[in-house]
């Protein structure tokens, strides 16, 4: 027994900090809106609403469907936790093809730490930090072996991230160009890697295509494609220009695309001339890419971050290698062009020792849980009595509606949305006041949560309140109606 912990201290080492710095994440009250979103798709789901027709979010379907497993806060980051158990294996995988095994297991600390505490958000249920597992995976394959079969399951498992979340979409096509470029010797070499190419790209269409299959049996391709694709180009320049309806070529993604493909080309140089080795090319290749996928909307949301954790703790890893000067200089830039990034698009943190604090206080009984939740918001606890209101004076069948942003009220007090949107922006967005208002008046609701917004006027709903509807209850600011 001594011997076998002996041999694998190191793993267990890492299993008490993972737990240590995760277990609060399973106890955190209904708080953070993304989080409330999914939670809300996957009981829509889970009670047979069709997405994209029935029920509406804007991004691919794999992680709403992880959603409806998790059920709760708790199983969603349950379900979170046992990915990144997995993640944080593969990537001590990963790490141990590009660095020694001394430095492996200081990335892969780094690593786990980093996407366990609050300051990034991965301690959150968010699509960033599920994709980590198939991406990491995918490229521990790929380094290891690129025959056909491998590669198809690279393809494929890179596929699935992007049904997670698009921006994997750069990484893909970084690896694409890696299977002509990674070992080129001539225009010969070029022509023979077409094959391996081709079962790589079938391999990542082939999720995109299951999914399309299954919404076209659902009766929802079109909402489908449009919904968790091309939403998302509007999407994507929307933070800059402030308007959905901006195309993808605004918000200056193609400067910054520009600026990786010439960050590429010298990399690239740099390789075919022998400066830098493949491995540490690679890895450069690889930190601009995902680079340019946390900023593809420009948005400074701090989860963003997740995606280029892989290739930029490696990189910082790099830096302490000084047999050539070369190296250690270049991943010195690199982080220095990381820190510019953050600080050009002032991406935000969460504290973290705050945090830890806060959790321990209440497990210990120093914060009693009102105390507990305030720390996640004012309006936290006000959110979970609403909803304890609502299930505890309506029915399972009943449905409600939430003229707000607070899409967990639907899944702490389990009811189902009248409207197919869960939160005011996305009808601002989407431009779906009418359909909105048609589907209330073809089912009013039993509850109308009201949260009053001078910005976001909606005349329509109010002379249904005045019509129908009287105020039963306050919660802070928030105004629960309830059909007369």
């Amino acid at each position: 027994m001594l011997k076998l912990v002996n041999k694998y201290k190191y793993f267990l080492f890492l299993a008490v900090i993972f737990l240590f710095l995760r277990l609060p994440s399973l106890f955190e009250p209904y708080w953070y809106g993304d989080e409330g979103i999914y939670l809300v798709l996957g009981q829509g789901i889970r009670k047979g609403l069709t997405l994209y027709t029935q029920i509406h979010d804007n991004k691919p379907p794999t992680l709403y469907y992880f959603a409806a497993i998790g059920q709760t806060v708790f199983g969603f980051r349950l379900l979170l936790m046992a990915f990144m158990a997995l993640t944080v294996f593969f990537f001590y995988k990963l790490s141990s093809l590009l660095l020694s095994a001394k430095k492996t297991k200081i990335a892969t600390l780094i690593f786990l730490i980093l996407n366990s505490i609050p300051l990034i958000e991965g301690s959150i249920a968010n699509a960033e930090v599920f994709m980590l597992l198939p991406t990491i995976l995918g490229f521990y394959l790929f380094l290891k072996n690129k025959n056909k079969l491998n590669l198809f399951l690279v393809g494929l498992l890179l596929g699935l991230a992007f049904t997670i979340k698009v921006p994997v979409l750069i990484e893909f096509l970084f690896l694409f160009l890696w299977i002509f470029i990674g070992d080129f010797k001539s225009i010969k070499t070029i022509f023979s890697q077409i094959p391996k190419a081709f079962v790589f790209g079938l391999g990542f269409i082939f999720p995109i295509i299951l999914w399309s299959v299954y919404f076209y049996f659902q009766g929802a391709f079109k909402p489908f494609i449009v919904a968790s694709l091309l939403q998302n180009f509007g999407y994507l320049s929307s933070w800059s220009t402030g308007t959905q309806a901006a195309s993808v070529g605004s918000g200056g993604i193609f400067t910054r695309f520009l600026f990786l493909v010439v960050t590429w080309i010298i990399v690239y140089f740099l390789k075919i001339t022998k400066k830098i080795d493949s491995k540490f090319s690679f890895l450069l290749f690889w930190f601009a890419a995902t680079i340019f996928g946390a900023l593809l909307s420009t948005r400074p949301y701090p989860h963003y971050l997740i995606q280029t954790l892989p290739p930029l703790i490696l990189v910082v890893l790099s830096f302490f290698e000084f047999k050539k000067i070369l190296k250690p200089l270049l991943s010195f830039i690199s982080i220095i062009c990381f820190v510019l990034v953050i600080s050009k698009y002032k991406f935000y943190f969460y504290p973290v020792f705050s945090y830890y604090k806060n959790f321990y206080s209440y497990s210990l009984k120093i914060k009693s849980q009102p105390e507990y939740f305030n720390y996640f918001g004012s309006q936290v606890n006000n959110v979970h009595q609403i909803s304890k209101y609502i299930q505890d004076n309506s029915s399972l069948s009943d449905k409600i509606f939430v003229w707000g942003d607070e899409p967990y009220i639907y899944a702490l007090s389990d009811r189902l949305p009248t409207s197919k949107y869960t939160v005011a922006y996305h009808i601002l967005d989407f431009n779906g006041y009418e359909q909105t208002i048609n589907q209330i008046k073809s089912d009013l609701p039993k509850f109308i949560v009201y949260v009053p917004m001078v910005n976001r006027p909606f005349k329509d709903l109010d002379n249904i309140l005045n019509r129908y509807y009287f105020v039963k209850q306050t919660f802070g600011n928030f105004l629960l109606y309830q059909i007369r």
